[in-house]
């Protein structure tokens, strides 16, 4: 952290990390997990795992059309404590024992708005900053998987699939918003991949109908795309 805008999320982390009963704490991003510094309170293995769960629940909850304000998930005597401060960045804070909820809370009403304010006014907070992730990454983890590796391939199966859609009378905009659909449906179930591909494949495969075989086909014609992708000539 060497750049002055982070200090206010800097600070608000530090402070957290420091209440009675609290495991940690970190920011979950589309780019995984910011902690307050490099030797936070959890080993990077296990603050990616806890950034993916929580990205997976909020873009659930987005999904269904119920954003979270605060969730509490009990892990027998322990806690996880969900906190949205911006779109694409969401405070978890790990919780040793459940009286350390007030404490949390309070810190938090206090910091939480002009934490807010202070992420949304500047636009460059330094490399690692979640603000700085907000601003330049993608609007949500749909358009990051577009712009990533697995971008080439998956748009050669929107392809595909929007000729199909097209022609059961249906319109592009129809296939764009059915691909994406099945898109956040394949990011919930499982961290998209060449190998969890197939499951894509196969939501996508369903939204059809299976007029004259229209499904067989389909998966026929999207395998002959994939085909042609360096990803599986890799894994060959």
């Amino acid at each position: 952290m060497s750049s002055e805008p982070n200090r206010p999320l800097v600070s608000l982390l530090e402070e957290l990390d420091r209440l009675p009963g609290v495991r940690g704490s970190l920011v979950a991003t589309v780019d995984g997990a910011y902690q307050a510094n490099e030797r936070g309170a959890f080993d990077v293995a296990t603050a990616t795992d806890i950034a993916k769960t929580v990205r997976r629940m909020v873009v659930a909850s987005a999904t269904v059309g119920s954003a979270i304000e605060e969730l509490l998930i009990t892990f027998g005597s322990a806690r996880m404590m969900i906190v949205p401060v911006r779109e694409e960045a969401t405070l978890t804070i790990m919780l040793e024992r459940d009286s350390a909820t007030p404490l949390v809370r309070a810190a938090l009403q206090s910091r939480l708005g002009g934490l807010r304010q202070s992420l949304g006014s500047n636009g460059g907070a330094g490399e690692s900053s979640v603000s700085n992730a907000v601003v330049t990454e993608p609007e949500d983890e749909v358009e990051r998987l577009m712009t990533g590796d697995l971008g080439p391939v998956l748009r050669d199966v929107q392809a595909v699939f929007t000729t199909y859609v097209v022609r059961a009378g249906r319109d592009n905009e129809d296939a764009n918003g059915l691909m994406r659909e099945q898109m956040r449906e394949w990011l919930l179930c499982c961290n998209p991949s060449p190998y969890t591909f197939p499951l894509l494949i196969d939501g996508l495969s369903q939204v059809l109908s299976d007029r004259q075989g229209e499904r067989t086909t389909f998966m026929n014609d999207v395998q002959a795309a994939m085909r042609n992708s360096k990803l599986w000539a890799g894994k060959r």
